[in-house]
């Protein structure tokens, strides 16, 4: 206890400023929570109040009924895209990886090159010829597009991620496993997919941040409310009929960000393990 009470004390300074730098960050989230809890008479009260005087779960029950329930709608296409677009980018990732990583591929170095390289290629000088292409096969304001975008554009990271997983594992394992008579589809599937799962959760985390948080996509490539995400829908809404409701705003905000902190709470172990995969052999 001691050495405990003498380490905070050398690092007063050090624990102050970090305890003030997550104070500022956490601000907002704690004022959006407290005001989709208030009355909507006192959300305008003054002075503010970071506390409820009374707390009402009124404005998180009436978003789902809001609009001919449109903000289910919103947030059925953020689920669906968001499931997808992790599912394809896990998959994809996974086999390119192995492929890259184990296997004897003809210029490998090059191919990992020219995928990293894409990473540098800044995605919005990007919008207007993905636009003319959506536009030419048909795909604008469908999920699909919005999956292809998504997919295409982590990818590049995922891969990386998942080379260095695989590269943590020693060859000698594979080698052992062809010895004993093991396909090349059942060494992957059954010896090295379940031990890269840190590699994998963090691709799949990561997708589904970048996915759920989007808001540029869906934006210039869906229309209609029909096909809008949770984040482009929340915007409209701010900007429509119910730019005054702040009780059901802030309500539709918090619900917004919930999925992506309890993700990441329940896998962040996974999450950081992941990361670090590979860095040291």
């Amino acid at each position: 206890m001691k050495g405990i009470t003498e380490t905070l004390l050398r690092n007063k300074a050090w624990y102050l400023v970090n305890f003030l730098l997550a104070g500022f960050f956490l601000a907002p989230l704690v004022w959006a929570v407290s005001t989709s809890l208030k009355p909507s008479g006192d959300i305008v009260a003054l002075p503010p109040q970071w506390i409820p005087k009374s707390f009402t779960f009124d404005h998180y029950k009436a978003i789902w009924k809001t609009g001919e329930n449109i903000f289910v709608t919103y947030f059925s296409n953020s689920v669906l895209l968001t499931a997808s677009t992790v599912l394809v980018n896990v998959l994809v990732s996974t086999m390119a990886a192995y492929g890259l990583s184990k296997l004897k591929v003809p210029c490998r170095k090059l191919l990992l090159v020219l995928i990293l390289s894409t990473m540098m290629v800044p995605f919005q000088s990007l919008l207007i010829p993905l636009h003319s292409i959506m536009q030419d096969f048909g795909l604008l304001n469908t999920r699909l597009a919005l999956i292809i975008i998504y997919v295409t554009f982590h990818l590049p990271v995922a891969v990386y991620i998942m080379i260095n997983s695989f590269d943590a594992i020693p060859d000698a394992l594979r080698e052992s496993a062809q010895i004993d008579g093991a396909g090349e589809f059942g060494i992957f599937i059954r010896i090295m997919t379940p031990m890269v799962w840190p590699g994998l959760t963090t691709v799949a985390i990561y997708s589904a941040y970048t996915t759920w948080n989007d808001y540029i996509v869906a934006l210039v490539f869906t229309s209609g409310d029909r096909m809008r995400t949770l984040n482009v829908g929340l915007t409209n809404m701010a900007l429509g009929i119910y730019g005054t409701e702040w009780g059901l705003l802030t309500a539709g905000a918090v619900i917004s960000f919930i999925p992506m902190i309890v993700l990441f709470v329940f896998l962040q172990r996974f999450f950081i393990s992941g990361l670090t995969s590979g860095s040291v052999k």
